[in-house]
């Protein structure tokens, strides 16, 4: 049965990233990813969410290993009100793009937040 630890690092792995990475993104030190990962220590809830929020899985997955871990969606957008059905292709890099978003966004506010007032 797979640890917590376990399940996060799977995730991290999914996503390409190195705990340097992680750790940089969300404001920690890249050892406390490591205990984390090795079930050495636990996020507190906020760390939980973003960490649940950067690899795009759900907390439950997190702790449990319950339902399939990706956030289920379809392929549906809603833009101006209207529904739209979009292409594999179409999903896959409106996915990209929101990714790469978030993450520059994830890191904006990081450095905004170390910056000396």
């Amino acid at each position: 049965m797979k640890t917590f630890g376990a399940r996060l690092r799977q995730a991290r792995n999914k996503k390409m990233l190195t705990q340097s990475q992680v750790a940089q993104l969300i404001g920690i030190d890249y050892t406390t990813i490591s205990k984390y990962e090795n079930d050495r220590s636990q996020p507190d809830n906020e760390t939980v969410q973003e960490l649940a929020s950067l690899y795009d899985i759900t907390i439950d997955w997190l702790f449990t290993g319950g339902s399939a871990g990706q956030k289920q969606g379809n392929n549906e957008i809603c833009i101006d009100g209207e529904r739209e059905e979009l292409t594999e292709e179409e999903a896959k890099h409106l996915k990209d793009s929101l990714e790469m978003f978030r993450l520059l966004q994830a890191k904006r506010i990081k450095e905004k937040n170390n910056k000396p007032t």
